[in-house]
């Protein structure tokens, strides 16, 4: 099997056929992640109703707790339980940290290959979600619990793509084409997903505009804010979306940041930078 884009585009086919025949299903969003999703749709959701959901996840329910005592809040007295944690950070910012944190379970594969890049595309989504959060505060545009969430969930695209590939060895064996189906065709799917889960949609456009690096829009989105996030994580390597010149992309302009500079270049964004690094770890 070579690599090339008329190989990439066939076997994408045979992707939306398998999940047009169910043969492939789609991500399933987790069970608790729809409760508090639908919790949160209530603007005046309280924070006995999210304790109630959120306290049946246990490893969840410790992430939070360890979010409330972490150096982006400064809390003076230690936190020990969920119903003050989510006091502490409010019921947005808990709603959406807890509906991305749970979408990690769905980073797992039996095959060793594909888990690990399972693997490494949640941890560089927790990278980018941490980088949104810290641009989004720093903008002052859009929350930045919101910001964080839409990082979390940038590369959901890629999970039908890998699930494809671990059904189909062969495609195991291909490496350079797995990656070119992957930086082709997981907007696509991504978006399609989100879409499914009933996500906003200015969140579930997000990963389809990430495919437009050089696109001029006439105000910031969230969409600006991920990909220059999304540019700092993968700095240092070799990347297609880190050799663009990051002068022709204008989503910094629309940021009020100097393209020639990575972000830590700001010390109020290197500051939050370090603060919120280990949230996702």
């Amino acid at each position: 099997m070579k690599s090339s884009p008329d190989t990439s585009s066939s076997i994408f086919n045979d992707i939306l056929e398998s999940i047009e025949k169910n043969r492939l299903p789609l991500p399933t969003q987790p069970k608790i992640a729809i409760a508090i999703q639908e919790l949160s749709e209530n603007p005046n959701v309280t924070v006995e109703e999210l304790n109630e959901v959120i306290g049946k996840d246990p490893g969840l329910t410790a992430r939070i707790i360890r979010i409330a005592n972490s150096p982006l809040v400064r809390g003076r007295v230690s936190i020990n339980t969920l119903k003050i944690a989510i006091s502490r950070l409010g019921t947005s910012f808990v709603a959406n940290m807890a509906i991305g944190l749970a979408m990690e379970q769905l980073f797992c594969a039996k095959n060793k290959y594909i888990e690990e890049k399972m693997r490494n595309a949640w941890q560089h989504s927790g990278e980018v979600a941490a980088a949104s959060y810290v641009l989004a505060n720093y903008s002052k545009a859009f929350p930045p619990e919101e910001a964080m969430l839409a990082g979390l969930l940038h590369e959901i695209g890629i999970l039908p793509i890998l699930t494809f590939a671990e059904k189909n060895k062969e495609l195991i064996e291909e490496q350079a084409l797995l990656a070119l189906l992957l930086q082709k065709y997981s907007f696509n799917l991504g978006e399609a997903i989100l879409m499914s889960w009933q996500f906003p949609r200015y969140i579930a456009e997000v990963p389809m505009n990430l495919s437009n690096p050089l696109r001029n829009i006439p105000q910031l989105d969230l969409a600006d804010i991920v990909l220059v996030a999304k540019i700092h994580a993968l700095k240092g390597t070799q990347e297609p979306l880190v050799l663009i010149n990051k002068e022709m992309i204008s989503a910094y302009n629309r940021l009020g940041l100097d393209p020639n500079k990575d972000i830590t270049d700001y010390p109020e964004i290197q500051k939050q930078m370090d603060e919120v690094s280990s949230l996702f770890a």
